[in-house]
């Protein structure tokens, strides 16, 4: 067994531990930068050395065994120790590359965050955006994106949730001059224009909650267009009449880069008369990331993101009291 076992090399530990992480030899032939059938070699490589078929296929891909379950933490602790190994040799310290996912309001402060905890830890990465789809919560648990910032994200048993705060306020936005500014926040008011709903983090035909809402109320809504970019919506409203509910603190940072826009906080409207028996949805924010990505990296970066948040919060308040 011993001779056996010194042909378990790196590659074949690292797809091992791939397989055991992600469940799916084309995504851990992806990560590892290799083809699919290279996979297959080292996994039935494994399996001789060992004796055991490790793995259980399923419809999607597999799922590991009582053997495999107790043989990953030791493999990955030797994979982890090789690359640490590597990383004191090297001589020069090749860039990590991240995959993140966000709506491109947020993209932004993600982006932002992950280079101020690179600095912290000194570490150098180069980030790619990967755009927003309905596949997101599927790419996170097959690890092909590394991070991604979602509302009322899905739980999965592969994807780490990590609350950042709260969606704590709501706006209604329409070109410069537009007669809502001079009407009193009232539904009857609201109801009389076309509307323009942003599904954060949601695409395609997902009902907006205001859609719900009208429908329980029996209240006859106009809707022009639903959208997960919310540039694209504020882009349609300089050149209509049309009137768009938004949410959040992001959206009032994205307000002020807009000439052609306005806006004003329907928070309390949103509250107080739309919900005043506070019977709906409370909506939140969270970092999600692969289990496998649990690291300090990952801590410092929820924690940043965290206090960054509230710290914009904390300001659009200020300015409201002012």
């Amino acid at each position: 067994m011993r001779k056996e076992l010194a042909k378990l090399d790196y590659f074949t530990l690292k797809v091992f531990v791939g397989l055991v992480e992600f469940r799916n030899g084309s995504v851990v032939a992806q990560k590892l930068n290799t083809t699919q059938p290279k996979v297959s070699r080292a996994l039935s490589n494994m399996r001789e050395v060992i004796h055991d078929e490790l793995f259980v296929r399923r419809q999607y891909g597999v799922e590991p065994n009582v053997m495999a379950d107790r043989l990953y933490p030791i493999a990955k602790s030797i994979v982890q120790g090789y690359e640490e190994l590597v990383e004191i040799t090297s001589t020069s310290s090749d860039s990590n590359r991240l995959v993140i996912a966000a709506q491109e309001h947020l993209s932004g402060f993600l982006v932002e965050s992950i280079s101020e905890v690179c600095q912290s830890l000194g570490r150098e990465m180069s980030v790619s955006i990967q755009p927003w789809s309905d596949n997101v919560q599927e790419l996170l648990a097959q690890g092909k994106i590394d991070y991604a910032i979602t509302v009322n994200s899905r739980l999965s048993e592969s994807v780490k949730n990590v609350k950042l705060g709260d969606v704590r306020y709501f706006f209604l936005a329409a070109k410069k001059n537009h007669p809502i500014f001079q009407q009193e926040v009232t539904l009857s008011n609201l109801l009389s224009n076309k509307m323009v709903f942003i599904n954060y983090s949601k695409v395609g035909l997902v009902e907006h909650w205001f859609e719900g809402y009208a429908k329980k109320q029996n209240l006859d809504i106009k809707v022009s267009f639903k959208t997960a970019s919310l540039a694209m919506a504020l882009n349609h409203l300089a050149k209509t009449d049309d009137v768009c509910w938004t949410a959040s603190v992001f959206s009032y940072l994205y307000f002020n880069t807009c000439n052609d826009i306005d806006y004003i906080d329907v928070t309390d409207f949103y509250n107080q008369v739309l919900f005043p028996n506070r019977d709906r949805e409370n909506y939140r924010y969270y970092l999600q990331y692969h289990q496998s990505h649990e690291s300090e990296f990952s801590k410092a970066l929820s924690k940043l993101l965290q206090k960054k948040l509230a710290l914009a919060q904390e300001l659009y308040e200020q300015q409201k009291r002012d």
